[in-house]
């Protein structure tokens, strides 16, 4: 095969075929760099026969019959009022279903969206806007409960102003979905028209989007002259090998760690803002910015909550610490496992330790006795959608207890699957939390109960307490980076000496993941405070941690001196390159609007959220800001519009009601912002804010019993808030409530025994 690649003929033939294939679509981009998959096939015959097997080969596809899952016969399918109509016409897939204006209209199918468990189908608006329907299909078989068309949303009332209806951006393709489904993708979006002219070089997930762009590489082959790495951006033949010690129970790497496999697979099958156009052959966190442990994407001991495709699971367990990379479980061009059941863990844990009875107490090749059901249960995302937890965690009943997170033991038991195939207990009980930490402590399990995630827990509650141990769990070091950083980055809202000396140590961290958490804990310090901490660290090596350093000193442009303001501009420039990338983002264009306005650019500032609601008319943070903008420039009659659209697009958002009860304040409208004000505390992103703002309104109202319930509740959900203390405190003084009054402010000394008020009030209860 080499022969033929240094023949000319060869050659033209070669890109005579590639030209051919441009044709089938005009998204193709023609390029030097980048040949596509046909040019692979030649020489690497066998690894195209398995990816043509593979999810990447179905990334997406043209929609033709070969290609098409779903039932186009000319059925019906009705959801939440709507009624789609899925046949074949001529020369396409149809479908007949309301599209924008609510108009019903016939749509052309024009790609597929993957394709097992679910296949979803895209249809090309005006300005190369492509759409993804929320109606797919279930790949299943009828067996599995599938061969059927499902509703993505069915517990949403996605009307026409919902952001997830199909044609609005949510469910843009372009910018929410190309880079990892197509090779060599380019978005070419344009913010004044609002338009894309999105192309690729392969429709899927092709040899070039792992390996690199191919020229040099069959540059190289011609001449028959191959170099480290072949011509490819990355090197991915230097995977570590396993091999076991005499005596030892787990198997240890043979070869150096690296981070190839992390940097090419990672831009993927991570959660993160992307900083750059294209990653290939760099480091990850110099190309984009991972999504750290938060409340909304993982639960308080890192189990995947929300969809965060694995990578931060990953980089929280004990086999990435040990060097053990993706393709030593996966094969890349299969997409299949390497090995099938407890064998693909028993290359690196011996079967005779691990894989018996006296490790997993189940009955043999039971679903109890497999060992990812146990280390990494599955979350099912998309309805039919399950996903493993590659955090590889013990099943914890203890933190499940404590903290309300699930454990992969009453998961399983629950749902019929585990010993015996029962639910219940020898005692006929349910198989509950207290039975699964009782049966693990039966079997000689010990817990940890200094795990980090008690911690996590209180930091996010908001527990001021809990600063001084997070500051030294940091500075202790041991846990994963991805943990620390996440732990470290929640300083943010607990600015104190501690915190700021802690996150200062924390910007020469070997981790940027920790040094970029460190830059978000500093942002709530003094400009002067800030500024000395920060400055140094202008050079950083990592893009991500320049970018977050870049947003944080903005805040304080103004105070600089011209000489500081100069050397922060570069930064600045750098920090506007890295939201182009995804400038048709309308969260993206809400952080450019809070960069303006950190600026002192004001009508930039109002641009950018202007666009960022010609992108989504319903983004709830740019509706709330617009307002915010309109208030503060004094054109009141524009703000109550924006803020009664974002109740309706989003009615269970607290931040919503809260900035609507507000309003109705400032309009002193007190009985109407009330309902808003109570129904903000109550939302699932509430802050304590919410709750302090409220009881002033209802004790400002004459409902100070009222108040006092409702800040009692708020201190539990919210423990140790100085706020929501302190206001406490007085209403129960006022009230004439001593005894309970001194309750919380016994609480009140333990945060803040040397504030002012707070030793008034002690010395005012001693007598």
């Amino acid at each position: 095969m080499v022969m033929m690649l240094r023949n000319p003929l060869y050659i033209q033939l070669l890109l005579v075929t590639l030209v051919s294939l441009a044709g089938l679509s005009a998204k193709i981009q023609a390029g030097p760099e980048y040949l596509g998959v046909q040019a692979c096939k030649g020489c690497h015959a066998i690894q195209y026969e398995e990816w043509q097997q593979s999810h990447h080969s179905k990334a997406m596809a043209l929609a033709t019959a070969d290609n098409v899952l779903g039932d186009f016969s000319g059925n019906s399918a009705n959801f939440q009022g709507v009624e789609s109509r899925f046949y074949r016409g001529k020369e396409h897939f149809l479908v007949d279903t309301v599209g924008r204006g609510g108009t019903k209209s016939t749509f052309a199918i024009k790609y597929t969206f993957g394709f097992y468990p679910l296949q979803q189908y895209l249809v090309e608006l005006d300005n190369g806007h492509i759409q993804a329907l929320n109606i797919a299909w279930d790949a299943r078989s009828s067996k599995e409960g599938g061969q059927r068309w499902f509703h993505l949303q069915p517990d949403e009332n996605i009307s026409l102003e919902h952001p997830f209806f199909w044609t609005r951006h949510f469910q843009n393709w372009n910018n929410r979905c190309a880079d990892c489904h197509s090779t060599n993708i380019t978005k070419n979006y344009s913010a004044d028209l609002d338009s894309y002219n999105t192309t690729w070089s392969d429709i899927n997930v092709a040899c070039e989007a792992c390996h690199g762009p191919g020229a040099d590489h069959v540059g190289m082959a011609t001449k028959n002259k191959f170099t480290d790495g072949k011509g490819f951006r990355f090197n991915l033949e230097r995977t570590p090998g396993w091999s076991f010690a005499a005596g030892d129970a787990i198997a240890k790497s043979k070869g150096l760690k690296n981070a190839d496999h992390i940097n090419m697979c990672g831009s993927c099958h991570s959660r993160r803002s992307q900083l750059v156009e294209s990653s290939m052959g760099q480091d990850f966190h110099d190309t984009a910015a991972l999504q750290l442990l938060d409340g909304r994407s993982y639960f308080p001991d890192g189990q995947i909550r929300d969809e965060v495709f694995v990578l931060g699971s990953f980089l929280q367990s004990k086999m990435h610490a040990a060097g053990v990379t993706c393709s030593n479980c996966h094969n890349a061009h299969t997409g299949k496992i390497r090995i099938e059941g407890n064998g693909l863990c028993s290359q690196c844990h011996r079967a005779e330790v691990y894989d018996s009875p006296e490790h997993h107490h189940h009955t043999k090749d039971s679903e109890g006795a497999a060992c990812v059901n146990c280390h990494m249960p599955a979350r099912t995302y998309m309805q039919v959608d399950p996903r493993r937890d590659h955090k590889f965690g013990v099943p914890r009943p203890d933190l499940s207890l404590a903290l309300g997170v699930p454990n992969a033991c009453t998961d399983c038991h629950q749902q019929g699957k585990g010993l015996n195939e029962n639910q219940k207990n020898k005692n006929g009980e349910e198989k509950d939390n207290t039975w699964a930490l009782q049966s693990l402590t039966e079997w000689g399990v010990k817990f940890n109960d200094k795990h980090w995630s008690y911690l996590n827990h209180r930091i996010q509650q908001g527990d001021i307490l809990a600063t001084r141990p997070l500051t030294e769990a940091v500075l202790k070091g041991g846990l994963p980076d991805v943990i620390t950083a996440g732990l470290l980055q929640q300083l943010e809202t607990m600015p104190s000496r501690v915190s700021a000396e802690t996150a200062g140590k924390s910007l020469e961290h070997n981790s940027s993941l920790v040094r970029k958490a460190a830059v978000r804990a500093l942002r709530a310090l003094s400009s002067g405070m800030r500024w000395q901490l920060l400055s140094p660290h202008m050079n950083d090596s990592s893009l991500s941690v320049r970018v977050e350093i870049a947003d944080a000193l903005a805040g304080i442009y103004s105070e600089l001196s011209g000489k500081q303001q100069a050397q922060l501009d570069s930064l600045i420039d750098e920090y506007r390159k890295a939201l182009v990338v995804s400038a048709g983002s309308p969260a993206t264009q809400v952080a450019l609007a809070n960069l303006e306005a950190r600026l002192g650019k004001n009508k930039a500032a109002e641009k950018a959220l202007l666009q960022a609601l010609r992108i989504e008319p319903g983004y709830v943070p740019a509706l709330l800001n617009l307002a915010d903008y309109y208030r503060a420039s004094g054109r009141d009659a524009e703000v109550e519009p924006l803020l009664k659209r974002a109740l309706q697009v989003a009615p269970d958002s607290g931040a919503a009601h809260h900035s609507y009860g507000l309003f109705q304040v400032r309009m002193q409208n007190y009985e109407a912002a009330l309902p808003h004000l109570e129904t903000a505390v109550k939302q699932a992103d509430a802050v304590p804010r919410y709750a302090y703002v409220y009881a002033v309104a209802l004790e400002s109202r004459g409902q100070t019993p009222k108040a006092i319930d409702m800040l009692i509740k708020a201190t539990e959900r919210w423990p140790n808030q100085y706020d929501l203390l302190m206001l406490l405190v007085d209403y129960l003084d006022r009230s004439n409530n001593i005894q309970l009054a001194m309750k919380y402010l016994s609480s009140l000394s333990a945060i803040a025994p040397n504030a002012p008020e707070v030793k008034r009030l002690i010395e005012k209860y001693r007598h």
